[in-house]
């Protein structure tokens, strides 16, 4: 009999029609549950939009205060009246936890999928803030706002099982944070290569520029392009309307695109020298944007922290320690020869990532279940 799981997760979080990075690592995390022979029940929920929370969290903005409605725990027990397995989609559902402990089936695990903890890039938010149009939810100090969080991070997790994650750095924060197993899953990327239509000096940034390590990582490598007059010019794909006007205006190099759908944003794709992926600091989660440029086979130019959560036996990306190495390396893309290299060595890279059914192996390890063929107990130890 397959093992069974509850999957909850925000309704939002699982809608196919959203291309963000949290509902794309959403449906990986299913396909990756659902490739590990877990027979899942998927339940969803709305944020808690009480007017008494709302007002609440006007001196207390931590992402786990009051997250879910009141309902929530009681819905999710009724699904898993015979579940081996809970598994709760982001770490702010981790609270949930307590509650549902005393009355889970024996032997039922309660599973954290993690897409970082929150306080990781909270504490980024609050430095780059300080220089740049970031609207980070830090009432009623940034100060007062990073504790909260911190303690309530560690708090959540006193009956968790499992923190499954999506980089080395969030399962080593994990282990800090006392979670007693914590582990990490590599991205899949499934090759899609594009055919290029190059415009010299074209390069392409795609991503949520609220988000600081981001920002962070952009504004460097700008300023590095442009104190070395790299005859360039940075396209940038992104919903984050305020900020990219913002970097618009100080920055005669950027264009902004906007948000653009699937196919225009491959066809836009298909002229760029080259892709941005500039992130100088330790961030939550990884970036699934990433997948996407490798498997388009597009050149890639990131750094160390940029590259978290990926893992590949062949080829690899450019990658720079520092914003000036990350400029000279754009500008080496400008060599038709180099461009040609670094492609090859993307595409290598996106062949030999591992695949579904490697990372579903994981998964089972993870998960305590036996590998797939072998006799499993419903209630895996």
């Amino acid at each position: 009999m397959k093992p069974r799981g509850v999957f909850v997760t925000a309704k939002g979080f699982i809608a196919e029609s959203a291309a963000g990075g949290v509902q794309l690592c959403t449906r990986e995390y299913v396909r990756v549950l659902e490739g590990a022979g877990v027979e899942l029940e998927i339940v969803t929920f709305e944020f808690d939009q009480r007017l008494s929370t709302r007002a609440a969290r006007q001196v207390n903005s931590s992402p786990y205060f009051r997250p879910f409605a009141p309902d929530l725990p009681d819905r999710v027990l009724a699904a898993a009246r015979e579940a081996d397995f809970v598994f709760l989609n982001q770490v702010t559902l981790a609270g949930l936890a307590a509650k549902l402990r005393g009355s889970l089936p024996a032997g039922c695990r309660i599973v954290l999928l993690s897409h970082g903890a929150e306080i990781t890039d909270l504490a980024h938010a609050a430095r780059v803030r300080r220089y740049a149009p970031l609207s980070a939810r830090m009432r009623p100090t940034p100060s007062i706002a990073l504790g909260l969080v911190l303690a309530d991070e560690r708090n959540a997790r006193e009956e968790i099982d499992l923190v499954v994650n999506l980089s080395s750095f969030d399962r080593d924060l994990e282990h800090w944070f006392g979670v007693r197993q914590s582990i990490w899953l590599p991205r899949i990327v499934e090759p899609a290569p594009l055919a290029p239509e190059v415009a010299a000096g074209r390069l392409g940034f795609v991503g949520t520029l609220d988000h600081a390590p981001n920002l962070e990582g952009l504004v460097l490598v700008l300023e590095a392009l442009e104190a070395i007059q790299a005859p360039v010019e940075a396209r940038i794909v992104s919903g984050s309307h305020e900020v990219a006007r913002w970097l618009a205006a100080r920055f005669p190099a950027v264009t902004i695109l906007g948000a653009l759908d699937d196919m225009a944003l491959q066809e836009e794709a298909r002229s760029w020298t080259g892709f941005l992926h500039p992130i100088f600091c330790a961030a939550r989660g990884c970036s699934t944007k990433l997948a996407q440029a490798m498997a388009w086979g597009c050149p890639i130019v990131t750094t160390p922290e940029g590259r978290r959560g990926y893992r590949w036996r062949d080829g690899g990306l450019l990658e720079a320690d520092t914003p000036r190495a990350f400029a000279d390396l754009c500008v080496g893309l400008l060599r038709p020869d180099a461009r040609a290299r670094a492609a090859e060595a993307v595409q290598a890279a996106a062949r030999t990532s591992p695949t579904l059914a490697e990372v579903a192996a994981e998964m089972r390890r993870g998960l305590g279940l036996a590998a797939a063929g072998q006799a499993t107990s419903d209630h895996p130890a």
